[in-house]
């Protein structure tokens, strides 16, 4: 649930004709080329087992959000925390804030901010106050939680749309993302844009006059933006010396979709969270769970489709086109949505009603018109339901066995509240388990609920119940996923196989529910190719091979995915250099195929290598060093290596070379590590020692800017960037020389 209006995620039956080009060409002439000297992010951090939690703008004053703060995060159980939101302004370009006063300016005057009982205070050395002051105060507390600046939201994403009309405009987004994340100490960005699809009026409908008109290229666009925004994080984690982050919250509405063309954007991410929630709501009249984990039969509102597609199950399966499980995040609503006046159904279940819950059932409603009067949606933090059962002996827990989720009856009043609780939360970490997830999202922590040390008995003041925001949920959690250790690292891609010359383009057009493909092949070769060839191709399990017209198909089941292998008739052969097409059907969508082959080697069309590209291992953080007679020196200090294959190299490091820090002079000092093919990578660099430094120049009062210079405790220090009342060495505004 996001600020704002309700996010209307239309009914997935809603018949739409979008363009579908899942496996076309990267729609920009640019490559994409990783920076090899940027900073990687340790293999053992890259497989940890995530908690991504949203952090709330508004929360901190607002009686119903529990006026909720940064002191109030769990940040014990956090390992990302992502704050919402900013946004981007629609006329420079930029990212710009959602609320600048609460983010830099707000005082805290006369408000009680604590964590754990004790005072947390603004840090008086930042130029800036507000939240971001306070998450910087906290991470030095918690160094290793990932600060990330989510961008867009429901209500947030309209200056995407008119960004993403020019190349100039996603470079300006892009470069002020990065200044954005140094001035303020944020660890990456997180893309929140709802949505990147060609499916009309699938986004907020306060957006319809810039959304609608850029529906058709609006997906090729996001998709360069991303390109674009890791180039640029990349460039800046090689000047910094640190690893920036890029994800982003993704829809899981087939719906949605279903206009998504190419989904090229998911290997620029260092994860993709499924925002696997807001599957059902009082915008239709199906009473169905809010965040079913698995597939449900009996759901009304699917009940004509292929499958059930509403719940996290489809969603990993349709992003596992695109990336390893161990990259895709789980999402986990902290928060209820519900109707009145149920009819039918079991305890409401699979029942129906036009009557989204109101009142007491509806304190994070959204005030749309500023007048008080909240819109019917059963939207309430899970700490509130548990108050309502605590009062109501008539509103009860049920648990849905299928979908794997508890929801709330009030039998008299036939009013039905999705939920999650801990058995639950056991339910949603033996999945991320099972299917090798690499963690969980949630929205919204000040969900999360714990014993109110304000409670007062017989209160009807919201916040003075027997339960308020705590860390129940997100404790449970971390915790059992910290107990099933890091993810496995998933290797599915076909290897030692041959290359030919022909040339293989997958692509169709998606007319819901169905797709119909077109495979192109090419003969590159100086040889016909007879009929009776095959071409195999892995199909992710959210779509359903259908049909071949011309030739035949089988199908073999393959985990996550369906293999299928088409062959041709013998009347199709393929002269050199000629084209013939290949057309059938798959029902519903799909994010991508894998592991295509022709005649069981890789179609590579022209591009036929002779050599096998061996890869070399990459060293980070050799540079060169000047230091003062007796400093203390481990050459290891800040350097590691790393390798596509071998992953973690840093304990294979050679160091050839002395330093004697006790004598004056100049030493050269070379790295070398090998991977396990024999590929050798070697790095030099000099290390001064000299005499000590003159007195110190750092002035705490003065504003400093790129490039100037300053002596402070006897070292020499560049700055790279604007920078106030910070001194060198403990921020990475300044570079030691």
């Amino acid at each position: 649930m996001k600020k704002g209006k309700l996010k209307k995620v239309l009914s997935s039956l809603l018949v739409t004709a979008v363009a579908f080009s899942a496996f076309s060409a990267p729609v920009s002439a640019k490559t994409f080329t990783k920076d090899k000297s940027k900073v990687e992010i340790p293999k053992e951090k890259q497989l940890e087992r995530k908690v991504v939690g949203y952090f709330p703008e508004w929360a901190y004053k607002s009686e119903a959000q529990g006026y909720f703060d940064v002191g109030d995060l769990q940040w014990d159980y956090l390992t990302h925390i992502q704050y919402s939101f900013a946004m981007v302004d629609p006329a420079t370009n930029k990212i710009a804030f959602g609320d600048k006063h609460a983010a830099i300016e707000e005082d805290f005057k006369d408000m009680n901010i604590t964590h754990k009982g004790k005072p947390l205070e603004l840090d008086k050395n930042l130029p800036y106050k507000g939240h971001f002051n306070l998450l910087q105060t906290m991470k030095k507390q918690y160094p290793d939680v990932d600060l990330l600046i989510s961008v867009g939201g429901w209500a947030g994403s309209r200056g995407f749309y008119t960004m993403l009309d020019t190349d100039e405009g996603i470079e300006t987004f892009a470069n002020s993302c990065v200044d954005f994340i140094r001035q303020y100490g944020f660890d990456g960005v997180d893309i929140d844009f709802e949505y990147p699809s060609s499916t009309s009026q699938s986004g907020n409908p306060d957006d319809f006059d810039v959304s609608e008109p850029r529906r058709k290229t609006i997906n090729e666009r996001y998709n360069l933006m991303m390109k674009t925004l890791r180039e640029k994080l990349d460039k800046a984690s090689a000047e910094d010396n640190k690893p920036y982050l890029l994800t982003a919250a993704v829809t899981a509405s087939s719906w949605v979709l279903g206009g998504v063309s190419s989904n090229e954007y998911a290997k620029y991410l260092d994860f993709l969270s499924v925002m696997s929630y807001d599957f059902h709501g009082g915008w239709n009249e199906f009473v169905e769970n809010l965040a079913n984990i698995y597939p449900d039969p009996a759901d009304k509102e699917t009940a004509s489709m292929l499958m059930p597609v509403l719940c996290m199950d489809w969603a990993y399966r349709y992003y596992r086109g695109v990336l390893p499980p161990e990259k895709i995040i789980m999402g986990i609503p902290y928060y209820t949505r519900g109707w009145e006046n149920v009819q039918g159904g079991t305890n409401g279940l699979h029942g129906t009603s036009k009557t989204p819950a109101s009142g007491k059932y509806n304190i994070w409603g959204d005030d749309l018109d500023g007048d008080g009067n909240l819109e019917p949606a059963g939207a309430n933090p899970l700490w509130h339901v548990l108050n309502l059962l605590e009062e109501d002996p008539n509103l009860k827990v049920h648990w849905d066995d299928v979908g794997k989720v508890p929801y709330v009856w009030q039998d008299n009043e036939k009013v039905f509240l999705s939920f999650e609780n801990e058995q639950s939360i056991d339910e949603r970490i033996n999945y991320i388990k099972e299917k090798n997830l690499g963690g969980a999202l949630i929205w919204v922590m000040n969900g999360d609920y714990g014993e109110n040390p304000n409670y007062v008995k017989d209160s009807t003041n919201v916040n003075e119940g027997k339960y308020t925001f705590g860390n129940t949920l997100t404790k449970r959690l971390k915790e059992g996923l910290d107990k099933i250790g890091l993810c496995t690292e998933t290797d599915e891609d076909l290897k030692d196989i041959p290359e030919i010359g022909v040339e293989a383009n997958f692509s169709g057009v998606y007319d819901h529910p169905n797709y119909t493909y077109s495979l192109k092949l090419t003969n590159h070769t100086d040889t016909k190719i007879d009929g009776g060839w095959t071409v195999s191709f892995d199909l992710p399990k959210s779509a359903i091979y259908k049909s071949s017209w011309g030739g035949t198909s089988s199908l073999k089941d393959n985990g996550d995915f369906t293999t299928v292998t088409l062959t041709g008739g013998a009347w199709q052969s393929i002269d050199p250099g000629a084209t013939i097409e290949v057309q059938g059907m798959i029902g519903l969508c799909f994010s991508g195929v894998r592991n295509l082959t022709f005649n069981g080697a890789k179609p590579v069309g022209k591009n036929i290598s002779n050599v096998p590209e061996k890869e070399a291992p990459v060293i980070s953080g050799v540079k060169d060093v000047n230091l003062n007679i007796n400093d203390k020196f481990n050459p290891l200090d800040g350097v590691s290596a790393s390798d596509k294959t071998d992953g973690d190299l840093t304990s294979k490091i050679k160091v050839t070379g002395t330093v004697d820090t006790s004598k004056a002079g100049t030493y050269k000092l070379t790295y070398e590590v090998s991977n396990s093919k024999g590929v050798k990578t070697t790095k030099t660099c000099t290390v001064t020692v000299g005499t000590p430094a003159q007195n110190d120049t750092y002035d705490p009062s003065k504003v400093y800017n790129g490039g100037d210079k300053v002596v402070y405790n006897g070292k020499q220090y560049l700055c790279k960037w604007w920078v106030q009342g910070q001194a060198p060495g403990t921020t990475d505004a300044w570079q030691a020389l």
